[in-house]
């Protein structure tokens, strides 16, 4: 008698360590399917180094208009909005666009078409100096390519929805943004979206994408907009 309530007690203990087992085996399952299914997009190019070499340049020569637009381009493929908006604005302020594309134009000189190119930091060098000088369309067609050769890249489909914004494409504009926002929340989808809708006289919804970002929609305001803000 007690042998046989030893071995059912023995059963019970391996079945409740078994149970136990498998029971942090599935945790653990899900904690790995989490942090799969919700890992920020990575670009294949190394955007973090590529702010850090440029920092300790632009310590020795900080009026240099190529290292200064490269930590832009750089800031705008981490997505850091700001930052990048801040460094372009001083072009605005102290460098003409003349002057601008006298330093960036001898990195593109010799591309007849960039699509036949994969260097990233050279096609967001186009991207973003067709940007520059309002060359909207041709900057979209770049940011799309950058984002099929660099497709975890979520910032090339924002870049390409604000170019898009710029010349009254906003279906697509938003198609972009929600791309967008499925590979990684963000704020900046959402203010390209609030935008859209606000220059598209939908208030209601530009509200309700500006309340989802509210700090970066606040921090780039332009006096354009600056009542809509409020």
């Amino acid at each position: 008698m007690t042998n046989k309530f030893s071995n059912n007690l023995e059963i019970k203990e391996a079945d409740l360590f078994l149970k136990k087992k498998l029971f942090i085996l599935i945790i653990i399952s899900l904690i790995i399917i989490f942090l799969t299914t919700n890992a920020a997009a990575e670009s294949k190019y190394n955007w973090e180094e590529l702010i850090r070499a440029t920092q300790q340049q632009l310590e020795q020569n900080q009026s240099n208009i190529l290292l200064n637009y490269t930590l832009a381009v750089a800031y705008a493929n981490t997505g850091e909005i700001k930052k990048a908006y801040d460094i372009i604005d001083v072009f605005g302020s102290s460098v003409s666009r003349k002057e601008f594309n006298t330093a960036v134009s001898p990195y593109l000189a010799d591309w007849e078409n960039y699509l036949d190119y994969d260097n990233l930091l050279l096609l967001n060098y186009a991207a973003f100096s067709k940007v520059i000088n309002k060359n909207y369309g041709e900057a979209v067609s770049l940011f799309e390519y950058i984002f099929k050769i660099d497709p975890e890249n979520l910032w090339a489909l924002n870049h390409a929805a604000a170019a898009l914004v710029e010349i009254n494409e906003f279906d697509k504009a938003h198609n972009y943004a929600d791309q967008a926002l499925s590979m990684e929340e963000n704020e900046y989808s959402h203010l390209i979206k609030g935008y859209a809708y606000y220059e598209n006289g939908n208030y209601f919804r530009a509200v309700i994408e500006a309340a989802s970002a509210r700090n970066l929609f606040k921090a780039l305001a332009s006096e354009e907009y600056q009542d809509f803000a409020e």
